[in-house]
């Protein structure tokens, strides 16, 4: 829905490099301590008023004071307005990387009156390729072509409706009787059953199974009992059955994950990651007991979803079998991020690392700002810090490898992250649709493919 309503200020191409998008172009002094953002001329948002460099300057400072969003921009120590068209953004730190930044959430522009209005999140203001008409929530939401979008010829379609459906049967269902003319899933058997209806020409479908996929993984908060413990954090470790894992509750679709990485990632690093051992796990489990004088417990927040409620009951069988009690409890999905955030958990599975670089989840794995809350393992440990920092103050791809080769080295000891699998997904959608995985630039370059991607070039055939 964002991709529909805004523009970024950079995007990704097909070789997930970033691009320029709704900015012209942006460059970092020597050190990387200060970036400029040139912007596109006689781009307006919505509203009509200008995308100029008071506006993107005002969404950056936004972002910079705003409770979740604010740890993502903590490099960032000035934001000024040079010109109508010139950005310059001053940081605390070297950030060569800033500009894979700006491909996430906080690049992404919002009109300032969209900023300055109280229930601006309830209507939304862009310079994107559809207009905002009307939202319900948990309903719909519906958008309209943008007759003056700043990209000629573009959008394609007239309207667009977002369906927010959190089961995935009746997701595919919709899809099936025409109700719908795409959906997004991540479920193994409907990957497994839609693969075969497009290899039958009764569907299209595009999934990432080619590119860097994001990962599932069990997040342990390090402040609270049981996992403040190193005995209980590797208890746990040793447990894991990933193989089973994958064959009970993925369909033996989706590859067991030992950190952040695909083996295909030039970032991928061999380090020790503790891998299923009974054996030990019982015996740390014993010394935990006898540490601690309790039993090893804790109890994890799910989605209360039939595939996700399945995950975890797989793994609370695996923990059964070495001695470690898991009491299973479902959270709607806002309320579980709101204990993330706040710490008010103990074990919750999450799906992060989809970027091409580590450095992107910089704010969900390092403790900076000290006692940043989207560090939501409450991790502490400077070493991490450190090796992201060095990473950002280069621009050599071999600099990035060995930091983050030490990054990953640090999680394989810390254990915060238990990494369970490498997560694949797809968009699914009728033969008449086009345009979906296969969209450009403003440069007319390819963009990513991407189970996000923007539907400006998308088009029907009917």
């Amino acid at each position: 829905m964002g991709n529909a309503l805004f523009d970024p200020l950079v995007s990704y191409d097909a070789d997930f490099e970033p691009q320029p998008y709704l900015a012209e172009s942006l460059e970092p002094n020597d050190d990387f301590t200060v970036w400029t953002i040139r912007l596109r001329e006689g781009v307006e948002f919505h509203d009509g008023t200008a995308v100029d460099a008071g506006a993107v300057a005002a969404n950056l400072e936004a972002h910079r004071t705003a409770l979740l969003t604010s740890p993502a921009l903590s490099f960032v120590e000035d934001v000024e307005a040079v010109d109508d068209l010139t950005v310059e953004v001053t940081m605390i730190k070297p950030w060569s990387t800033f500009e894979h930044t700006l491909t996430s959430q906080v690049g992404y522009v919002m009109a300032p009156s969209m900023i300055d209005d109280p229930d601006g999140a309830r209507n939304p203001v862009g310079s994107g390729p559809f207009v905002f008409e009307s939202w319900v929530p948990d309903q719909r939401l519906v958008a309209t072509a943008n007759a003056g979008y700043w990209r000629e010829g573009l959008p394609y379609l007239d309207r667009v409706e977002f369906r927010p459906i959190a089961d995935i049967q009746t997701r595919s269902r919709e899809l099936e009787a025409g109700s719908a003319d795409v959906i997004e899933t991540g479920d193994a058997r409907q990957l497994i059953r839609f693969s075969e209806a497009a290899a039958n020409g009764e569907v299209q479908m595009f999934s990432t199974g080619s590119t860097e996929s994001s990962e599932t993984f069990i997040g342990l908060n390090m402040a609270r009992e049981p996992f403040n413990r190193p005995l209980a954090r590797q208890a746990l470790a040793y447990s894991i059955d990933r193989q089973a894992l994958v064959d009970q509750s993925f369909e033996g679709l989706f590859p067991p994950a030992l950190g952040p990485f695909q083996e295909s990632s030039p970032y991928y690093a061999d380090v020790d990651w503790p891998e299923l051992d009974p054996d030990r796990a019982r015996e740390l489990v014993a010394e935990y007991e006898e540490t601690y004088g309790e039993p090893l417990a804790y109890t994890a927040f799910v989605l209360p979803v039939p595939e996700v409620q399945r995950i975890g009951e797989t793994l609370q069988q695996q923990a059964a079998d070495v001695g470690i009690e898991v009491t299973l409890e479902a959270l709607d999905q806002a309320t579980l991020i709101a204990r993330a955030v706040t710490g008010n958990y103990e074990a919750t599975p999450f799906i992060l690392f989809d970027a091409p670089l580590l450095d992107r989840d910089y704010v969900f794995i390092a403790d900076f700002p000290p006692g940043n809350p989207l560090n939501f393992t409450a991790n502490p440990n400077p070493a991490i810090v450190e090796a992201l920092d060095a990473a950002r103050a280069s621009d050599d791809p071999e600099v990035w490898k060995e930091q983050f080769a030490k990054v990953q080295q640090e999680m394989a000891t810390d254990l915060n992250f238990v990494f369970l699998v490498h997560n694949l997904g797809a968009v699914v959608f009728k033969t008449d649709v086009f345009g979906l995985a296969d969209w450009t630039l403003p440069s007319g370059e390819a963009g990513a493919r991407s189970l996000r991607a923007p539907l400006m070039e998308a088009w029907l055939s009917r």
